[in-house]
């Protein structure tokens, strides 16, 4: 079931801006996948369902190149040295679990923003944002857009159609430079094992993208779809803390 589960996740994600690299994730840890699959998988699946997003965000210009350099420039080689950071089963799945946690809580309570009102724009804050969830997303395989979206909505520092561009080039972007890291660390030949073991999954989310990318959910229905995701994220998240902290463990 799970080439059918990664199919309605990319074309729901691809169509409000996202990757759906957190769904997929907790969709492999929910399966039981082993620690260094996850992110083998989740990323090559963040790449090909935010690839066609980011082109037309581009081309519609609604992509804000002087806002985007400083997160871009300090979160590629972070999301690199995060794919190469060998961290035992038991820590990434608690890095993992937490990462889910909060990225469901940021998910259920996204409010609209007010748009008319604009802040002032800081590229040390926001180096600072895009080396952090760079490092985070080489780690554990998220694409960070999932993150990136609440921060910016959170300073005003764009539109709504901007920070979704952003969001989609940011996870784009970091999702090759966290499977560089990644591969450098599992060596090729047995990263090319796990991607070809994944390509049914790959079918499926790119088929799911390019479906999902042809619509744009956006208003009320943007986050229903958000709140729900938001909820599958957050139970995922909680289950494995609790699978993977000493006391789940008792």
């Amino acid at each position: 079931m799970l080439p059918v589960a990664f199919f309605f996740v990319a074309v729901i994600y691809s169509a409000v801006g996202f990757g759906g690299g957190s769904t997929y994730i907790a969709l492999l840890a929910l399966s039981g996948q082993p620690a260094e699959l996850i992110p083998l998988v989740a990323l090559p699946c963040n790449i090909l369902v935010v690839s066609l997003g980011s082109y037309f965000a581009v081309n519609r210009r609604d992509f804000d190149w002087r806002m985007a350099i400083p997160f871009l420039a300090s979160s590629v080689p972070m999301a690199f040295l995060g794919g190469i950071i060998p961290i035992d089963e038991r820590f990434y799945f608690l890095v993992l679990g937490s990462s889910l946690t909060l990225a469901g809580v940021s998910l259920c309570i996204r409010r609209a923003p007010d748009e008319s009102i604009v802040g002032a724009k800081s590229w040390r804050l926001a180096a600072i944002i895009g080396g952090g969830l760079g490092l985070l997303s080489g780690m554990v395989g998220i694409g960070g857009g999932i993150f990136l979206a609440p921060i910016l909505h959170y300073l005003r520092w764009a539109s709504s159609k901007t920070i979704a561009a952003l969001c989609s080039f940011f996870i784009l972007i970091n999702s090759f430079s966290g499977l560089a890291g990644q591969l450098l660390k599992s060596g090729a030949d047995e990263a090319f094992l796990q991607v070809m073991s994944a390509l049914p999954l790959l079918g499926a989310v790119l088929l799911g993208g390019v479906i999902g990318g042809r619509f744009v959910i956006e208003g009320v229905a943007h986050q229903r779809v958000a709140q729900l995701t938001g909820a599958l994220v957050l139970l995922v998240g909680l289950r494995i803390l609790w699978t993977w902290t000493p006391y789940g463990l008792i």
